[in-house]
């Protein structure tokens, strides 16, 4: 007798709520979901359609909806990116102590890690010191980001530092 769940795929839970919920999903599901925020990321910048979006990131408009259906509303046939979300995501920060995973649930906290992340890498390429310099004593998730440029550097030197991969 064949197994029922042959051939079919994990079910995907409705909303990612917390932690719990993301370490359910698979490698393969992790890796669509971050597509799907790099889709609605492009609509909200860009003002690009749903169908657009995704494409640009390799993936289709039906996965960009059963991963960020929070990010999303109705506009008569169209998906509109709305302008902020409480989505939950775990993500890759460097802090004083080093780089540390956080839960982070919004875009507002997404977009400030990929800020500071920025940051990280303009003084790395270039030494400037300006943009660290407004990431002193912020915390996200109780975490606080390293801003001070020996600490940076230090990081940087000892190497293991994937800039280009912030989500976890």
């Amino acid at each position: 007798m064949a197994s029922a769940s042959r051939g079919r795929v994990p079910v995907v839970p409705k909303r990612i709520r917390g932690r719990a919920d993301f370490e359910r999903l698979n490698a393969a599901q992790r890796e669509a979901r971050y597509r799907a925020f790099e889709a609605i990321g492009l609509m909200r910048s860009r003002g690009v359609s749903l169908r657009v979006a995704a494409h640009a990131v390799g993936t289709t408009p039906e996965t960009v909806r059963r991963y960020g259906s929070e990010a999303l509303s109705r506009e008569g046939r169209r998906h509109v990116a709305i302008r902020s979300d409480r989505m939950y995501h775990r993500m890759s920060v460097l802090s004083v102590t080093g780089l540390v995973d956080v839960d982070t649930r919004g875009s507002r906290i997404r977009s400030l890690v990929g800020k500071h992340w920025n940051a990280v890498h303009r003084y790395a390429a270039t030494g400037d010191v300006s943009l660290l310099q407004q990431f002193q004593g912020m915390r996200i998730g109780g975490v606080e980001l390293a801003s001070d440029p020996d600490l940076v550097e230090e990081y940087l030197r000892q190497g293991g530092l994937d800039i280009d991969d912030i989500y976890v």
